[in-house]
């Protein structure tokens, strides 16, 4: 009886030590305990490429549109919820922009609470920005200050139906909206500043202006329910340019560094997914055992991507079973981007930044 006892009291020292270890071990590479899906930052990059990679957020809140401004000081993103709308009788999704005044830390002050803010996008200056904002089932894009205050509309009127993701470049606005003359397809609209001479550019979404030259990327698939590519639009002679696509896989977000020497882009991805499988059986006697086998198969994540300007030479960024999103480069080559890295399983998006090298 004894040796029974101590026995058990043995084995259960021991169990309690390993749960204490492996609690440790979650909480060393940025889990919690319990989370079964931490991975270590070093398992999901190409670190000859993303160097010094570290998360930004750690707060678990859904977020989407990170967005550094041009002078790598500071960060805004949009913080999302879905709520059920009872008058309605249907769920919605509601969107604050938030920013980091300082990218090195996660402190954050909410600068648009009203729930209908989407897709920020950087003034030149680093000190104003441009939005979506949502009133009265129409979106129109506004303008406001880092440092707090009111809106000012640049649209007043919806140009098309959801009107979003405004880049601005010497005075030139781009938007993309689903337009209605069009068959409902995303369309990519021009306009001043004041919101005045807008005009439809042709079909595709996601732009992003060249640092130095009047042309900007964009997204478009190259036929009907084909996948998408990278485009480049020259404004001097409005000419199309098809840079980069890759068959099978969707692609989006593509942003110019500003030397204007390469682009970064999201693109699916086939990964290899392996875990174990356990299944019970029943002897002739009713005695059941578990048998493990392991599985394996692939899953498309969503990964970045390098490619130089003209199209070449692509490389891969963040490799492995997570997701990566949303790139925003500033001006000294400091990604940032959406990773659901500390927690795939729970989907727990964060913010990430990494030096990103070319040499």
């Amino acid at each position: 009886m004894k040796k029974s006892k101590i026995l058990v009291g043995g084995l259960t020292i021991l169990f309690i030590t390993f749960v204490l270890v492996m609690g440790g071990c979650a909480l060393l590479f940025g889990g919690k305990k319990g989370e079964e899906d931490v991975i270590d930052i070093a398992n999901f990059t190409n670190r000859s490429m993303l160097q010094a990679v570290s998360r930004v957020t750690d707060d678990g809140q859904e977020k989407d549109s990170p967005l550094v401004s041009p002078d790598g000081s500071r960060l805004l993103y949009c913080e999302r919820q879905t709520v059920f709308n009872k008058e309605t009788n249907q769920w919605m999704i509601q969107s604050n922009i938030v920013m980091l005044r300082n990218v090195n830390s996660s402190a954050k002050t909410p600068l648009v609470t009203t729930g209908n803010a989407f897709t920020p996008g950087w003034y030149e200056d680093s000190t104003r920005y441009l939005y979506s904002f949502s009133e009265n089932n129409t979106r129109r894009i506004v303008r406001s200050s880092s440092a707090g205050g009111g809106r000012t509309n640049i649209t007043r009127n919806p140009v098309g139906i959801n009107d979003q993701s405004p880049v601005i470049k010497n005075g030139v606005i781009l938007i993309t909206a689903l337009d209605r003359e069009f068959g409902g397809k995303w369309s990519i609209y021009s306009m001043l500043e004041n919101g005045n001479d807008i005009t439809r550019l042709g079909e595709g979404y996601d732009p992003a202006w060249h640092p130095t030259e009047p042309k900007f990327l964009y997204i478009k698939s190259t036929a009907p329910n084909s996948p998408s590519g990278i485009w480049e639009m020259d404004m001097r002679t409005m000419q199309e340019t098809l840079l980069y696509e890759m068959p099978r896989y969707n692609i989006r977000r593509p942003q110019f560094t500003y030397d204007g020497r390469h682009i970064v882009f999201q693109r699916g991805s086939e990964q290899m997914v392996t875990g174990t499988q356990v299944v019970t059986t029943s002897s002739t006697f009713g005695i059941k055992s578990n048998k493990q086998t392991k599985t394996s198969n692939t899953e498309t994540r969503w990964q970045l991507y390098s490619i130089t300007a003209e199209g070449f030479n692509e490389s891969v960024l963040t490799e492995g079973n997570v997701d990566c999103t949303h790139p925003s480069l500033d001006q000294d080559n400091n990604l940032f981007f959406l990773s659901n890295a500390s927690g795939v399983k729970s989907n727990k998006i964060e913010i990430y930044k990494a030096r990103l090298n070319f040499d």
